[in-house]
């Protein structure tokens, strides 16, 4: 392997590892976030958002790094751009780079799966708390705001209601 390419590999396995760390942390957040919903106060929720969004950009500025890690080491290897992937440059690298490249995307694409999961758990969990909430609005509302029965000119409103008196006594 040419001896550019050693700290381009070195320095994209550096990269790989702390996105591993920063997708393990988000996944840590994911997992709280759970409990929070089912039952923590709104400030933890806020704060438990903040965490995530940190995660998420730390998360895209890493993978930018890699990718531009990625190019340059294809065209060091003068490969094809459309080939830009981990698992193409796994030939290229010296034994013990290979490993750990190996190793780095496994553990990316399972942490990457488990977060997906969890992420569409809470999603579901989110979405069925804010139907709950509408309907129970709106039965508050029903509750509270009951059709008029009277006009503004005091007249009794129609509302389309017909029935029959069957019995006067009580």
């Amino acid at each position: 392997m040419n001896d550019e390419l050693n700290p381009l590999y070195d320095s994209l396995i550096s990269v790989l590892k702390k996105e591993i760390e920063i997708y393990r942390k988000f996944h840590e957040c994911l997992l709280i976030e759970r409990e929070i919903l089912t039952g923590s106060t709104v400030e933890e929720l806020y704060e438990s958002n903040s965490k995530k969004e940190t995660y998420v950009l730390k998360a895209r500025m890493l993978e930018e790094a890699r990718a531009q890690l990625v190019d340059k080491v294809i065209n060091k290897l003068d490969l094809d751009e459309r080939n830009a992937k981990l698992s193409t440059l796994l030939s290229y690298g010296n034994d013990s780079q290979k490993k750990e490249l190996k190793e780095c995307q496994s553990i990316l694409r399972s942490l990457l799966k488990d977060v997906n999961e969890l992420n569409e758990k809470n999603r579901v969990l989110l979405d069925s708390s804010i139907l709950y909430v509408q309907k129970s609005i709106g039965f508050l509302d029903k509750i509270l705001d009951p059709a008029a029965i009277y006009l503004n000119t005091g007249r009794l409103k129609a509302n389309g209601m017909h029935g029959k008196v069957l019995s006067r006594e009580g």
